[in-house]
């Protein structure tokens, strides 16, 4: 009898560049919004994960990883980005215009409920924003969000949840009482 011999094909690399990246773009800035809090500080978010893949592009898996390590790009970018705001003392400046600035079509009281609930997800303890931002904004699945968080799939439905409703608190909640930070979980 001859031993059998398992044939197992070679797994398919991308190479994931910046071109390659763009069909990812909107998702990208979507959920830098989410992390900061600050359109302008999510448009450099992006544009550093975009900076990193032409000096070198990544060589991954399989087309499905792409979105999840371009998430993950970002994500390690925002820390890095904090990181480097806590070692440096930053001034803030009055930006002129900026709470007015819109975009086409958007009237004024959807902005401002834009707003509101982005100031909600800015409050929230950062270990239950990331699970908001990649499930709610980048629509990542809940297992594919566990493995770009490193937790189990138990504890992103959690924080999720916890998630959720905070932020649902805070906007329904009468103005001003929304200017805490919810209770820790």
């Amino acid at each position: 009898m001859t031993p059998r011999h398992r044939i197992v094909a070679p797994r398919s690399t991308i190479e994931l560049d910046a071109e390659r990246a763009l069909a990812h773009l909107e998702q990208l800035y979507r959920s830098a919004v989410a992390l900061t809090g600050d359109r302008g500080e999510a448009e450099d978010l992006v544009q550093d994960v975009f900076e990193a893949l032409l000096r070198r592009p990544r060589t991954i898996r399989d087309h499905a990883s792409e979105s999840a390590y371009l998430l993950t790009m970002l994500r390690h970018k925002y820390f890095d980005a904090l990181r480097s705001k806590r070692r440096r003392p930053q001034v803030e400046l009055d930006r002129v215009g900026e709470m007015h600035e819109s975009r086409t079509g958007e009237a004024p009281d959807a902005r401002a409920e834009q707003r509101e609930v982005l100031d909600a997800v800015g409050l929230l303890p950062q270990h239950q924003r990331e699970a908001l931002v990649a499930v709610d904004v980048a629509g990542l699945s809940y297992g594919e969000a566990a493995a770009f968080l490193g937790v189990p799939l138990g504890t992103v439905m959690s924080r999720l949840h916890r998630a959720r409703g905070s932020v649902v608190a805070a906007v329904g909640a009468p103005h001003g009482s929304h200017d805490r930070a919810p209770a820790p979980v």
